[in-house]
């Protein structure tokens, strides 16, 4: 990106002070001395951002005077902002800071150079055009990314990390404006932004023919099945493999599909496509090569085994999720061994974690420590955040009774915590769900009070929803609290120590779920053995969170769901009940219902308070929020 000029937005600096870590300002600097490029703001950034400060630095200065001396200022008078905004028309202009940042990124692109415009707020790429504006666009997590492709090593990695974080947080915020306005085009733009700027792989050299000529040959066969364009004399160096390995190139869409979709339902329809595009495609690769060398067929394994292993880790999850952990366990081995093959870090950090938990949640604890143990080690070696796994790891030894490398994994991933509690908080949160959906509600608990804990020190918005996901968890941790789970807590209790001028605030909040949860407890609702609309009971026509379900001999099925008005309920499917696990979603919308008391062994065993007959099961809804792929 040699030479670029990028003008920044106000909300980019707020995603910089939010996260980036104290070496931000040594690499960005490194980072636009190799491009030749320069960063440029006009004065009213400064005044949108004048208290911004680094929150993870010490000391936490402030991010205008630590920045000021690699940034360019320049003047938009208030005439020509009047004129931009009523070309575009004054209700659908962007703010007046907004608009001076387009001006001056126009006055650039006029003279000659090369512009983007950094923002994550997509109406100023939309408006751009009614104003005749020619320069580009994109968001603070691509102007990142694209800025550490010219430098190497560890500042290299620092940036590309903190553009991923910078990337989940873009796009936690659109999801959340969800109920507001139409947020498919604006995740549609952060991705492609993302895709654009990814660098292709390098075109082979002649030393690295004569070097190593199969890895030559396997990476231009990857860059073949992504639509890329290669020489006609490499093409014909691989003969008929391109043709042969088509059908892995049709993979990666299949899921893209998957990911697109805002609400993912009919689990067993998708894992059944899934599964025939994933028989289909390797029979048809296998007959093209039963009759080749096996050299050259290696080259063809090696290049289709990326897609492959991601299929494989979807497919993983989704049987997961529809309750058939020994398929889960089998397709997510081979994707481990498919990710090893085609060296994708990613697919092969989301295995590992994947069957960390299958292995917790079947108490195979010491086979879970070495899961997460290996997931923690690669996600250090590759530069991903390994906070998850490093606790992980820590709660399996300790299960497994090797109280020494627990505690010294505890140890560091408290060390973690109190450098960066506002992104720990979505680490801690990750966990918790997976913890919840292996049915370790009582564990899920203590990390849900940890992440409470740095929310409230920090005063995130994300305190608001853990507090919902404690009652929720309550709900699902059923029994006693026995010495063991004591000691676990205890032992968990341990990851965050709140600062001395923050305990007060953070017992109040604690003592104010308990509350809840008593108001829950104590809630009663109405029975009734008569067909009644189910909004009767759901007033909001709300969604219930599924925590566990339960078959009697004869195959009925009682979902065990929550309400965050009143609870634990228990959903009653007398047979042909849909495949479902913990942490996905229902709706009686549909069908008429009747509410029973359940007795007393129930309350006490489920911790439900009433007992849902629906008068057409085939009815209920059964979705998953798309988070569960992240």
């Amino acid at each position: 990106m040699k030479g670029k000029t990028w003008v920044i937005d106000s909300n980019a600096f707020i995603h910089f002070g939010n996260l980036a870590k104290e070496e931000f300002k040594v690499d960005l600097s490194k980072c636009l001395q190799k491009n030749e490029s320069s960063l440029n703001v006009t004065s009213g950034v400064h005044g949108e951002v004048r208290n911004v400060r680094f929150k993870v630095w010490e000391g936490r200065p402030n991010l205008l005077e630590t920045l000021q001396d690699i940034l360019v200022t320049s003047e938009v008078s208030d005439a020509e902002i009047r004129s931009v905004a009523s070309t575009i028309g004054e209700k659908a202009a962007p703010q007046d800071v907004d608009l001076s940042l387009m001006i001056l990124a126009a006055r650039f692109h006029q003279d000659g150079k090369k512009v983007t415009l950094v923002t994550d707020d997509f109406k100023m790429t939309t408006t751009k055009e009614k104003a005749g504006f020619g320069f580009d666009t994109c968001p603070p997590s691509t102007f990142l990314f694209r800025i550490s492709e010219d430098i190497e090593g560890k500042p290299s990695t620092r940036m590309k990390t903190l553009s991923r974080r910078v990337r989940s947080a873009e796009m936690r915020y659109a999801i959340s404006r969800a109920a507001e306005y139409d947020v498919q085009s604006k995740l549609t733009w952060l991705v492609d932004s993302l895709l654009t700027s990814r660098p292709s792989l390098p075109s082979p050299t002649n030393e690295a023919e004569e070097k190593d000529e199969k890895e030559v040959m396997v990476r231009t066969l990857q860059r073949i099945l992504r639509g890329e364009k290669v020489k006609t004399s490499r093409r014909k160096k691989l003969g008929k493999l391109p043709e042969i390995c088509y059908p892995a190139s049709d993979i990666d869409k299949s899921l893209e599909k998957i990911l697109e979709m805002k609400e993912v339902t009919d689990l067993p329809g998708i894992y059944a496509d899934l599964v025939d595009i994933s028989r289909s495609c390797q029979e048809s690769i296998g007959l093209g090569l039963a009759s080749l060398d096996d050299s050259i067929a290696g080259i063809a394994h090696r290049a289709t085994a990326g897609p492959l292993s991601r299929l494989e880790t979807v497919l993983g999850m989704l049987s997961g999720l529809l309750g058939r952990q020994e398929l889960s366990r089998l397709h997510l081995s081979r994707s481990l061994y498919l990710s090893s093959l085609s060296l994708d870090d990613v697919a092969e950090l989301k295995t590992l974690n994947q069957l960390g938990l299958l292995s917790l949640s079947s108490e195979s604890n010491e086979r879970a420590a070495e899961l997460f143990d290996k997931a923690n080690e690669l996600s250090i070696d590759r530069g991903h955040p390994n906070l998850t796994y490093l606790i992980a790891a820590a709660l399996s030894r300790f299960l497994s009774g090797d109280d020494e490398v627990a505690n010294s994994q505890l140890q560091q991933a408290r060390k973690q915590i109190e450098e960066n509690k506002e992104g720990s908080i979505e680490q801690l949160l990750k966990l918790a769900y997976s913890l919840l959906g292996v049915d370790r509600p009582w564990f899920a608990l203590e990390i849900f009070d940890e992440a409470l804990e740095c929310a409230v020190e920090v005063d995130s918005p994300k305190a608001d929803e853990i507090k919902e996901m404690l009652l929720l968890a309550n709900t699902a941790a059923t029994g006693v609290e026995d010495r063991q789970l004591i000691k676990i807590r205890e032992f968990l209790d341990k990851l965050n120590k709140v600062s001395s001028d923050m305990k007060k605030d953070v017992k109040s909040s604690q003592e104010a779920i308990r509350e809840s949860m008593e108001d829950q407890e104590n809630y009663e609702i109405e029975y009734w053995d008569d067909w009644r609309e189910a909004d009767k009971l759901l007033v909001d026509d709300s969604t219930l969170r599924i925590v566990r379900s339960e078959i009697d001999d004869e195959g009925r099925v009682l979902l065990i769901v929550h309400h965050s008005q009143f609870g634990g309920l228990g959903v009653f499917i007398p047979d042909d009940a849909p495949e479902v696990s913990p942490n996905q979603n229902v709706k009686l919308s549909g069908t008429r219902i009747k509410v029973a008391k359940p007795p007393e062994t129930l309350v006490e065993k489920q911790n439900i308070k009433g007992i849902v007959a629906l008068e057409t099961p085939e009815a209920l809804l059964v979705s998953l929020e798309q988070s569960v792929f992240d």
